[in-house]
């Protein structure tokens, strides 16, 4: 009978008793070659900026200047921004829909949570 194969020789050098890696090499994100994954607050800040746009609002208040200015760096919208927008969307068109958007954006901020 021969000694162990070298598979298995790898596996033990590799593994303590417990399971960890013992060489496992830690390594960061290039997040310079990275995208950004889409998430719902972007749908969320672009479905605002559309509806504003239909809706007339004002593009110079503060809320959707924050919205239009993450969408052209291709950040994350500002959550307090949308909260702003999507209560202000639901004043103007009196739409359930936007309102229990804008209620639930206004929970996850003050939360602390993400859209």
């Amino acid at each position: 009978m021969s000694g162990p194969d070298e598979l298995t020789l790898v596996i033990q050098a590799s593994h303590s008793s417990e399971g960890e890696f013992l060489n496992a090499e830690t390594r960061a994100a290039d997040t310079t070659r990275m995208n950004r994954i889409e998430t719902a607050a972007d749908a969320l800040r672009d479905r605002a900026l559309l509806l504003a746009a239909e809706l007339a609002v004002d593009p110079g208040t503060w809320y959707l200047r924050m919205l239009e200015e993450s969408q052209k760096e291709g950040d994350p919208p500002d959550l307090g921004a949308l909260v702003r927008a999507y209560w202000e969307l639901q004043q103007v068109t009196g739409r359930a829909d936007l309102r229990d958007e804008w209620r639930r954006l206004a929970d996850a901020l003050w939360q602390g949570d993400a859209a």
